[in-house]
């Protein structure tokens, strides 16, 4: 595996100078090949025994294999001027296109398709940036002839969860995982024996526990660049991949051209 995508899914597992190991690599991931043990150890205020640990802990066997792991990984951005923002921009998001990619598993689309097909309701929760998502992917599905809705109110969300059965899906989008009125609407929903879908950052959170089934996304946190705001983009294009697979059959695919046309969108 990518050593940077295990990082991050491995990441809520690291104590507290690991989370300073993590994040160093994960911002300045291009200099880690020419930096020895001892200098990640200082600029990280660490030591090189807990950087060894670190590295066993992601699964590669040595400081050295890591580097190699790394650079093989690393994005080549394109060549850009100082202030160039056209250029930062795009690097970006080809950066979380290409990190969100490695970490999307094949076979849990499908898992994801028959569960849509086979639940009679879904029901799209998120919180914040995260519900704007949410109610994204609720109205793709609806066109595509889905019972869908979306909650972005903590209290309309549990509401709705105490109300579940075991023909409900709920997918929740969370990158963090933890967020209270997610994990507690979640809890309800599972008592009520309905299945749980989830679109996060890491393996270990609240929210992915609870689930049946969990897709993760790379975390646009750890770009290291403050002036892009967009925390979505990573959950949007694995929006955009799960909508692509449900039209390749015709029913969904007629049923969105239908709502072109009742719109006037042809």
């Amino acid at each position: 595996m990518n050593p940077l995508v295990a990082i991050q899914k491995n990441y809520l597992r690291f104590s507290k100078n690991e989370r300073s190991i993590a994040d160093y690599i994960l911002q300045n991931s291009p200099k880690i090949n020419n930096m020895k043990i001892t200098e990640l150890a200082h600029n990280t205020k660490t030591s090189c025994a807990t950087v060894t640990r670190f590295v066993k802990k992601i699964g590669c066997t040595s400081y050295s294999d890591m580097k190699v792991d790394i650079s093989q990984h690393l994005i080549k951005n394109i060549s850009r001027q100082e202030n160039d923002i056209l250029s930062e921009v795009f690097s970006f998001y080809q950066t979380v296109i290409k990190n969100t990619q490695q970490m999307i598993d094949q076979h849990s689309i499908k898992q994801f398709i028959n569960l849509l097909k086979s639940q009679k309701h879904i029901i799209l929760i998120g919180s914040s940036n995260s519900g704007v998502s949410a109610e994204a992917f609720g109205l793709r599905l609806m066109r595509m002839g889905f019972d869908a809705q979306s909650f972005i109110d903590p209290n309309w969300m549990k509401m709705r969860a105490s109300i579940s059965t075991n023909k409900d899906l709920f997918l929740a989008i969370s990158n963090s995982g933890t967020t209270s009125s997610i994990v507690e609407t979640l809890k309800i929903a599972k008592k009520q024996f309905a299945k749980i879908v989830s679109i996060t950052s890491y393996l270990d959170n609240p929210v992915a526990q609870i689930s049946d089934l969990v897709f993760h996304v790379y975390n646009p946190r750890f770009t290291d660049n403050e002036k892009f705001i967009n925390s979505q983009f990573s959950n949007m294009y694995l929006i955009d991949i799960l909508t692509s697979c449900l039209q390749e059959e015709d029913k969904f695919k007629d049923s969105m051209q239908t709502t072109r046309i009742a719109v006037g969108d042809k």
